[in-house]
């Protein structure tokens, strides 16, 4: 892997780049907070500060004149938050509206963008990007709990943060997953052999069939409850290499024939239906959804901890680039808002 830093002004570094040169972009801007940043003195990042309140004069008026001449939806969004929110959001808008038009510009056709905010601004840069990425690729908000309680004045304790996703058609999509509750591997995974933990699964499917898969095996007609036979394929290496080489090429029955033979198959003491033994060790974990709350924000003993104000945990940015990229892809942070 390979790693290049920037320590310039993201819009003149983005402005140097090639178009369609980036396969994943997150960022973790200013939100708009109000606040001066800074990290501790005597921290990894002591130095490290930002001012994160917006005025017409932290903006280049020809950033306005740009986005009015070659986005106009963009430019209206920017004058309807001046409206109804005020001039310091038209501000933020204005200045992250001409970087995410650059990102758009160097962001390959396939390629993601992850943008990670708060409830301050999140809406205005959801229009944002709807306008910029269109509205077509819009993926999801993810919700990420930053912190487990906190007692605001007058209102609901703000816990969250959120990341909203954008991709174009093809986009690289892996998959995203969190580990599995101890406790519904403690319900499920109830067997145990040589090869470790497993659970069973079905090895029907819904919907009789006239095929080799609709046939009776071993004595029992699938067809009696309205399925046919299914053979899962996901297993353990050590099963999978004591498979017969043309393993593809079988019959269902066939298949079922080899996985009883290497001790694949479930058989129940009594009067049940045999089951695929699905193993706790092949199993990737439970779907990730778009309300994050399996990845802690860095506590103050982590070793990942760096004390800039806002470092996020290396996990989350983990399950984002695992998802929506693969090995060897450029995969570009514009902010370094994370400090990861």
């Amino acid at each position: 892997m390979h790693q290049t830093i920037w320590t310039r002004d993201n819009l003149e570094v983005l402005r140097g780049m090639n178009s369609d040169s980036v396969d994943l972009v997150y960022l973790d801007p200013p939100f708009n907070s109000g606040r001066q940043w800074s990290a501790p003195i005597g921290s990894e990042a002591a130095g490290a500060s930002f001012k994160d309140a917006w005025t017409l004069s932290d903006v280049d008026l020809a950033w306005h004149g740009e986005i009015a001449e070659q986005h106009p939806a963009l430019y209206g969004i920017l004058d309807a938050a001046g409206v109804a929110h005020g001039k310091p959001m038209k501000s933020y808008l204005i200045y992250m509206g001409v970087r995410l038009m650059e990102l758009k510009r160097v962001l390959a056709p396939t390629g993601s963008i992850y943008l990670h905010c708060d409830d301050t601004a999140g809406a205005y840069l959801k229009m944002t990007m709807d306008a910029v990425f269109g509205s077509d690729n819009y993926r999801n908000t993810i919700t990420w709990k930053r912190t487990s309680s906190r007692s605001d004045a007058k209102r609901y304790g703000r816990v969250s943060d959120t990341i909203h996703y954008y991709a174009g058609e093809g986009a690289t999509w892996n998959g995203a997953w969190e580990p599995l509750d101890p406790s519904y591997v403690k319900s499920k995974y109830r067997y145990s052999d040589e090869r470790g933990p497993y659970r069973e699964d079905n090895l029907t499917a819904t919907g009789p069939t006239a095929g080799d898969s609709g046939q009776p095996w071993r004595g029992i007609d699938p067809t009696d409850k309205g399925n046919h036979w299914r053979a899962p394929g996901t297993m353990p290496p050590s099963a999978r290499a004591m498979l017969p080489v043309e393993w593809d090429d079988l019959p269902t029955r066939k298949k079922l024939d080899a996985l009883d033979a290497i001790g694949m198959i479930h058989w129940p003491k009594q009067g049940k239906m045999p089951a695929f033994k699905r193993y706790l060790s092949t199993s990737k974990g439970r779907a990730a959804s778009d309300n994050i709350t399996d990845i802690p924000p860095v506590n103050s003993q982590a070793k990942e901890r760096v004390d800039y104000p806002t470092q996020k945990p290396l996990a989350l940015l983990e399950r984002i680039i695992k998802a929506s990229s693969n090995e060897g892809d450029m995969v570009l942070d514009p902010f370094c808002g994370c400090a990861t």
